[in-house]
């Protein structure tokens, strides 16, 4: 009877070592191999090809893998950083790129606009008035007065704010208001004055085709899968 008991109490001590060492071992792979798919998400974001420690080969291909991803929900970048990230790389490197803020909080078409009209009428600020050597913040051509008065005929703004802000407001109108809101349309009342006449048709579809690159690419954030796209590409940044 005694030798049955130290055989069974010999067989749970031995079931429960090696239930020990197993789960031991377990959570000791756990906690030195990251698992594969927090190892996709975070080559994804970071931009690194992340690899188990143990293996000299990357366990994910960046480029092929992370729509995929995103279209999984692994990654989710919302549509307004998108738009942000997307409008400062359009202006980097230009007079105009301190005010990508300020036009990623407005309306996606009236931020297209501001910037599309701003690449046609003065190369993104490159060709702008100025009042006392002091830059006039007004890369759009608009005229009337802003609070510094005026510069060569057209507003001059206080601050790179006021400007974007003034060129909402006005964009604004003729969007929501007049329905003006694409190139082809914005084009009578910008540049025209109301009609085209005067000038010639090359001229207005230059003025169309210039406008719509950075329109186009900006309201283009609209479409889901390029959302996906664009939150890949801006993730590797």
């Amino acid at each position: 009877m005694y030798n049955m008991y130290f055989v069974l109490t010999g067989l749970i001590i031995i079931v429960a070592g090696s239930f020990y060492f197993v789960s031991t071992a377990s959570s000791q792979v756990e906690k030195e191999i990251v698992p594969e798919n927090l190892q996709r998400y975070n080559a994804c974001v970071f931009g690194k090809k992340l690899t188990n420690k143990d293996i000299d080969n990357p366990i994910i291909n960046i480029d092929n893998e992370c729509a995929k991803l995103s279209s999984a929900g692994k990654i989710f970048e919302s549509k307004q950083n998108i738009m942000t990230q997307e409008i400062a790389t359009i202006l980097e490197g230009t007079p105009m790129q301190e005010m990508a803020p300020y036009i990623a909080t407005k309306d996606q078409k009236v931020a297209a606009l501001i910037v599309g009209i701003a690449n046609i009428e003065s190369q993104m600020g490159k060709h702008a008035p100025s009042k006392n050597g002091i830059d006039c913040y007004n890369y759009w051509g608009y005229k009337t007065r802003g609070s510094r008065g005026q510069a060569m005929g057209h507003a001059c703004f206080g601050s790179r704010e006021e400007a974007v802000d003034t060129i909402a407001k006005r964009l604004e109108h003729f969007v929501y208001d007049t329905n003006r809101d694409t190139p082809a349309k914005m084009v009578y009342p910008w540049k025209c004055g109301g009609s085209c006449a005067s000038h010639s048709p090359e001229s207005v579809s230059r003025w169309i085709g210039v406008v719509s690159i950075y329109y186009n690419q900006i309201i283009a954030i609209d479409d889901n899968e390029n959302i996906q796209s664009k939150t890949k590409f801006l993730s590797r940044k």
